[in-house]
């Protein structure tokens, strides 16, 4: 009993952070169709602007809005200022310029940041811990597993039932139609964007209350999301989920029962079995592929 709720509670984080940084890889690539590998620098910079913005005096809980912000802010002028050049030259002139961003964002957080690992200290609010038949849940894992499904939400709500929303889908189903009926079509791209890191800053806010920053922090968690987006497919809010729920519990199952070493496999297995079976992922479409 104790086991399998520690796989809950362990799997309900991993779901919840894989979601929110999936979302927002997944936005960028449906809509603009770049693959954008800088998504694991504005992952290491909401991070490391987290733990400023604590060492600075500001609660670690209200630094993470200000780090969205901030994240949603650089998104929108790197697309304005970079990106943009790029969306409609080949795929991989879209790469090497992301590459390439993430090689220089990490090459700044070395100079400003070397590679020490930045560690918050949790209020004490945060520290205390909750037993569950057996199993330890802490107070920071409940309140990072609140923030991140509250933000999936919210990104699900934004998508769905605002116009601004309905006019990145329609982006992102037709780029030509929506110029035709007058969307703006570079401003939605500055907006998911925007929207994009900023989900990319509150991963990594949230993983640095958790565990802590580094300049490699945003490499490593960008092979998982990765995976989340491969293993659910684009086309839909529920494909980035659905992966990160199956990815999280998968992770969690072994990490748990055999350990961590083990658990570094279940990505690469579960990606080459998807890929087999259906190369467009588990809620992916067809015309999402190319």
């Amino acid at each position: 009993m104790q086991i399998c709720l520690q796989i809950f509670f362990d799997s309900l984080l991993l779901i919840g952070l894989y979601s929110i940084g999936a979302l927002g890889f997944a936005l960028i690539w449906g809509v603009l169709n770049v693959l954008n590998i800088a998504h694991g620098a504005f992952i290491m910079l909401g991070g490391y602007l987290t733990f400023l913005l604590w060492r600075n005096g500001l609660d670690p809980l209200l630094a993470i809005p200000a780090t969205m912000a901030a994240l949603f802010a650089v998104g929108w002028l790197i697309q304005r200022f970079l990106i943009d050049y790029v969306v409609s030259g080949p795929h991989s002139l879209g790469i090497a310029l992301t590459y390439g961003l993430n090689l220089v964002l990490i090459g700044l957080a070395l100079y400003f940041f070397t590679a020490e690992y930045r560690s918050i200290n949790l209020p004490p609010y945060l520290r205390g811990y909750v037993d569950i038949g057996g199993a330890k849940l802490t107070y920071v894992r409940i309140v990072i597993m609140l923030i991140a499904f509250f933000l999936t939400a919210c990104v699900w709500w934004f998508m769905d039932r605002t116009e601004l929303g309905a006019a990145i889908r329609a982006t992102r189903l037709d780029m030509e139609a929506a110029r035709l009926v007058g969307i703006k079509v570079r401003t939605i791209f500055d907006l998911t964007t925007g929207i994009s890191a900023m989900l990319a800053g509150a991963m990594g806010g949230l993983i640095a209350l958790l565990h802590s920053a580094s300049p490699a922090m945003g490499d490593q968690y960008l092979l998982q999301v990765l995976i989340v987006t491969v293993l659910g497919g684009l086309g839909s809010i529920a494909g980035p989920m659905l992966g990160a729920l199956v990815l999280g519990i998968s992770t969690s199952l072994v990490s748990n029962l055999w350990g961590a070493t083990y658990s570094t496999l279940v990505g690469a297995t579960l990606v080459l079995l998807v890929l087999v079976l259906k190369p467009s992922g588990l809620r992916g479409r067809a015309f999402y592929e190319a």
